[in-house]
């Protein structure tokens, strides 16, 4: 009879193990679940000599004028999440980003040379949809460097 007490007893804790399991993991799952309206900004790629600082500067300035109703994931999370690729496959990076942010939208560009303009730059920003992997949203065009302070904004007025 003591056997049989035991064995029920047993099974009676996995069952109550396996159904506490269950419940962990599904609260997991939702605490983990991508926020609809939260973005993931990778630092830009910069292609012009004397820029390479801005490589940061338009992300964290970026991340800072995103706002209502999105909202973009800390510049300081995104440095202890961000695994640059090389220059090849950026956007890879930036779904990378964004699945391990919980950020249903991952943005990354770069900055390029103008042939033959010195006081000018081409600035390329790419908004990607992180759960399918579709381009949502391509701004490609030439910038003043005398007025890149207010790149961010404008990139972030095209991002809303």
């Amino acid at each position: 009879m003591t056997n049989r007490r035991l064995l029920i007893a047993m099974s009676t804790m996995i069952a109550l193990l396996m159904v506490a399991g269950a419940i962990s993991f599904v609260r997991y799952v939702r605490s983990h679940a991508p926020d609809p309206r939260l973005v993931a900004v990778a630092p830009f790629d910069i292609f012009v000599p004397g820029l390479e600082p801005w490589r940061v500067r338009l992300a964290v300035g970026l991340t800072a004028a995103i706002s209502a109703p999105l909202a973009a994931v800390s510049q300081d999370v995104v440095r202890e999440r961000w695994r640059p690729p090389g220059q090849a496959r950026p956007e890879i990076a930036a779904l990378d980003l964004a699945r391990h942010t919980s950020a249903t939208r991952a943005i990354y560009g770069r900055l390029d040379p103008i042939a033959g303009g010195r006081d000018s730059v081409r600035v390329q920003m790419i908004v990607i949809d992180a759960g399918t992997g579709r381009v949502q949203l391509v701004f490609d065009a030439p910038w003043a460097i005398a007025d890149l302070e207010h790149l961010p904004r404008a990139l972030a007025q095209r991002v809303r």
